[in-house]
Order: C-alpha cells, then structure tokens, then sequence
C-alpha cells in the first residue's frame, strides 16, 4: 500500500463509520453516525459489504433510509409556513442539494482509485443525515426572537 492511500483509507473508515467512536459504540460522539440504522452496520459487517461494490450497496441501502428521513423532515419544515418562508426553504433545499451533489462528487476521481467511490458515496450519506439534523430543528411558524 502507497503512502498516498493512508489517508484516503482514512477517511474511508470515518466517512462509512466502521472505526473510531462506531466500533466502540459510542456513537453519540458522532450525531451523524448516531443516525445510521442498524441495517447499515450489519450491512458493511457482512461479507457482502467487504468489497468496494459492497460498500457502496450498503450506503445506498442506508441512503434511501436517510433520504425517507430527510424527506418527512422537509415536509414537517415546510408545514404551516406562509408562501413567502415555503418559497425561501424550497431554494434553500435545492441550493443544498447541488451543493451536497457537487461536494461529494469532488470526491471521486479516476485517479484515486476505487476507494474515492465509496468516499464519494458515504458524503452523500453524511451530507444527506446532517441536513435531515438541520432540518428538524427549522424555525417551526410563531417561532420569535422575543
């Protein structure tokens, strides 16, 4: 294994969450990890979820979880919010989804082998759960700074 590689490994066990606080268990170190069901860990445990293909099935399995999550806190968000609040959060909503797209893709590149994939993939995971965190504590309508 190169020198180059160490820190992509890196931040691979970080991003996917099987080292550090997960392994302990002490998720709650990590808010975003602290999301991930159960599913995922057993997913990425597996034998399946050994390979790079894997890796990536596991996070896109947690994804469309995340994603489920990240919807119904969008539409509690949305709520009882005049047209005017509904109008800025739906651009602040698709200014973050090109922002978590372009993010995450800058991650990926042919030249960094296939362990940038699953970096790549595991942002869209975490950027997905940190938004879903964002969103859940949105202003709710009748909220003041009295």
């Amino acid at each position: 294994m190169t020198v180059k590689r160490l820190p992509i490994l890196a931040a691979l066990f970080l991003l996917v969450g099987t080292a550090g606080t997960a392994l302990a268990g002490d998720t709650d170190a990590d808010p975003v990890q602290a999301r991930y069901s159960p599913a995922y860990d057993q997913c990425l445990e597996s034998p399946e979820g050994q390979s790079t293909a894997g890796m990536i099935g596991c996070i896109g399995e947690e994804l469309t979880v995340q994603d489920k999550a990240l919807n119904a806190a969008y539409a509690r968000a949305m709520g009882d919010l005049n047209d005017r609040q509904k109008a800025r959060l739906r651009a602040a909503q698709r200014a973050w989804l090109a922002f978590r797209d372009a993010d995450c893709a800058s991650r990926q590149d042919e030249d960094w082998g296939t362990l940038s994939r699953i970096t790549a993939n595991a942002c869209v995971l975490r950027r997905t759960v940190e938004r879903t965190i964002d969103l859940e504590g949105y202003p709710e309508p009748g909220d003041t700074d009295e």
